[in-house]
């Protein structure tokens, strides 16, 4: 068992090749652990009404998630953990809001969101946006035992797939797992390759700064646009790229 673990939490488990990559170009050991959806914009019941989780109780969560995946895993524990980052999609959550208009079922487009429930999206969309500002400043998280480890929010725009390969479409699970396992297979192959894939200016967009690429998901529609900050992580950790 490893006893230096960086947790890398995803909203999907396709998102996990990501862990994977990173494992093949940095040290410590990698470990994905998947939120099964998207926990930025998760709603809770609090009695008899239903409402978002705030920042602090996606912070429980994690905490939570992370305790499962011990459990369920047997192959790391609690004290091994000596980070954790969580990468969330933007889903076009600083977009103004007049560009969430009305249209048949749900469509992210490169400038706008079409949506039969307009009001619901835009409602999302100040909920996610909220609680990713109040994660951005938050550098570390208690896990289970009190023990505090760095912590940071990155992300992909719109999503994996968009990020990673330039695909925007709407993708059918299957395209997605091969899109997973084609990065996850061409980082082993070529370590160096996964490092130049997000540090590309289609990617990370000459952004050297973390709040600086925060500052550009915000700008405009650029939440909809091609882009990620995942190739910070490793410098925001202290980490050194291995190839």
């Amino acid at each position: 068992m490893s006893n230096r673990v960086f947790i890398l939490l995803t909203e999907g488990e396709s998102d996990e090749c990501i862990a994977d990559a990173f494992d093949e170009c940095l040290s410590p050991r990698f470990q994905g652990v998947p939120a099964h959806g998207d926990i930025t914009v998760e709603k809770v019941r609090m009695g008899a009404d239903v409402r978002y989780r705030s920042a602090r109780d996606i912070l429980g969560r994690i905490k939570t998630l992370i305790q499962d995946e011990t459990a369920r895993t047997h192959e790391f524990a609690t004290r091994d953990i000596i980070a954790v980052a969580q990468l969330t999609d933007l889903d076009g959550a600083y977009i103004p809001d007049s560009h969430v208009t009305e249209g048949d079922g749900l469509a992210y487009l490169a400038d706008g969101i079409e949506t039969d429930h307009p009001e619901s999206i835009i409602e999302r969309n100040s909920h996610k946006r909220n609680n990713m500002d109040a994660l951005c400043r938050q550098t570390s998280i208690k896990l289970t035992g009190g023990r505090q480890v760095p912590y940071r929010l990155f992300y992909n725009s719109r999503n994996l797939e968009h990020a990673m390969h330039g695909e925007p479409g709407d993708l059918t699970p299957g395209r997605k797992r091969d899109l997973s396992l084609r990065l996850t297979e061409q980082a082993l192959d070529n370590p160096a390759w996964f490092k130049d894939l997000v540090i590309s200016e289609p990617v990370l967009h000459g952004l050297h700064d973390y709040a600086a690429s925060w500052q550009w998901a915000r700008q405009g529609t650029n939440s909809l646009a091609r882009g990620s900050n995942i190739g910070l992580l490793p410098q925001e950790f202290g980490l050194e790229w291995g190839v």
